[in-house]
């Protein structure tokens, strides 16, 4: 063996021991990298105790700002999180938007919302988007929550020889936001850190479409949480749905980026329909903005 050889074999014994003999400050787990192989992983099993060893014993004010630490008015999933449900003395204020909403923006959710479990589920998703992205005349994002159905979408799209542009954001996203901000009236198609990192200030994206409610898929981190609340329901209302809304609200940002904006914001999930499961969750996590479920009022708007 070479010396590097060597090396190496010695830094995966290493870890390998690490993940079986493991450590109650930590959680292990295995993840799929992105060439096919695997990789075992270790992440910090309690964030908000080292947050209250660290940060919160400082005899100093802080201050923690962003535009997603809230649901609604409500600050509970990030102060659980953060650690600060302690005695330190917390003030907690939400500045309104200076966005009018009111006017610049619509939210719309399909009278007849397609099953998730549906055969022809993919089939119909393309063509809802088709029909939106035409009422918008292309200026389109989509954002989904996993890569499967974006590739599914993007192929459908693709067979439909529509008049916009199509783009999908990969490995190389810098390259593909140049080439669509070049492409005035063209469609977008995102997934991943697009949720939180894009700005299309202007009329580049006048319609937002979001397929599926970004719930967390679960993993081990999520695992051990669970194990802090007395049953599942407890876990989903108190985890679980906020941080969807807050997610939602994130991506939501997308849409509205400067005062003179003006957006459609089209969620697709039937979990979000009107009087279905999570319909006031999702009100709730938005600005207040008018809801519509015709297709001919976002025409019109548009």
């Amino acid at each position: 063996l070479t010396k590097e050889t060597w090396r190496q074999l010695t830094a995966v014994a290493d870890t390998v021991s690490l993940f079986f003999e493991g450590d109650p400050e930590r959680i292990f787990y295995a993840a799929d990298d992105d060439r096919g192989g695997a990789m075992l992983c270790a992440t910090v099993s309690d964030l908000a105790a080292q947050f209250r060893r660290t940060l919160w014993r400082q005899e100093r004010p802080i201050v923690l700002t962003s535009g997603t630490l809230a649901v609604g008015k409500d600050f509970s999933r990030f102060r659980t999180a953060a650690g600060l449900t302690g005695e330190r003395p917390v003030t907690e204020t939400v500045c309104p938007s200076p966005f009018d909403y009111q006017h610049n923006c619509l939210l719309y959710l399909p009278p007849d919302p397609i099953p998730l479990d549906a055969a022809d589920y993919y089939d119909r998703l393309a063509a809802q988007i088709r029909q939106l992205a035409a009422a918008s005349h292309g200026h389109a994002l989509v954002l989904f929550t996993s890569y499967f159905a974006m590739s599914a979408v993007k192929e459908r799209l693709q067979a439909a020889a529509l008049p916009f542009p199509v783009f999908t954001m990969g490995k190389r996203p810098a390259l593909t936001l140049a080439a669509f901000r070049a492409a005035p009236g063209s469609i977008l198609l995102a997934t991943g850190a697009a949720w939180e990192g894009l700005d299309f200030a202007g009329d580049g994206v006048s319609m937002l479409i979001i397929p599926c409610l970004p719930f967390a898929y679960p993993d081990a981190v999520k695992e051990k949480e669970r194990e802090d609340y007395p049953n599942l329901r407890e876990f989903l209302r108190s985890v679980v749905v906020p941080e969807m809304q807050i997610k939602l609200r994130q991506g939501f940002g997308r849409a509205i980026r400067t005062e003179t904006d003006t957006c459609v914001v089209a969620i697709l999930d039937e979990r979000a329909g009107k009087d279905r499961r999570y319909f006031w969750d999702v009100l709730t996590a938005l600005p207040e903005v008018p809801v519509t479920h015709s297709l001919k009022d976002v025409e019109r708007f548009i």
